[in-house]
């Protein structure tokens, strides 16, 4: 089976492209995303499995993780497939716990909106920091079965 790739204009759409092909899938990997936009094409390869809808995913992704203040992305993604359908979420934040906060409430609605199974958070904390100044990666892993 020949899969054409010649629409996918990053790695990440290309990887995806072949993973979610039901003859050459992959059930374990893990890939970045250029930006924002490379994510939703991403989703949109995928289009659907079992509760995972790109529509709804993409729409939630423009509403919740884009930094609508400064029209600039302050998020970082992966795309994955653990099994099912995955995606990482990273921001980063220098100060105190209001970030961590609202990155957590952003990505709970998000999740609930596009009824992902799983919401995961990883936040180090400021001991794990080299220099106090030194900004604290926060993480959120979706899962959708």
């Amino acid at each position: 089976m020949k899969i054409k790739l010649d629409n996918c204009k990053t790695s990440a759409q290309a990887v995806t492209k072949i993973c979610y092909n039901e003859a050459t899938r992959n059930l374990n990997f893990r890939i970045k995303c250029k930006d924002l936009k490379d994510l939703k094409e991403c989703v949109r390869i995928i289009e659907r499995y079992n509760a995972f809808d790109y529509k709804k995913v993409n729409k939630a992704l423009d509403y919740y993780l884009t930094d609508k203040e400064s029209d600039k992305d302050i998020f970082t993604f992966e795309i994955a497939r653990e099994g099912s359908v995955a995606l990482y979420v990273y921001s980063y934040y220098f100060t105190n716990k209001i970030e961590q906060q609202k990155f957590e409430s952003k990505l709970r609605t998000f999740a609930k909106e596009t009824m992902a199974d799983e919401c995961h958070f990883n936040f180090p904390t400021n001991d794990n920091k080299e220099k106090k100044s030194d900004p604290i990666r926060l993480e959120c892993r979706l899962w959708w079965d």
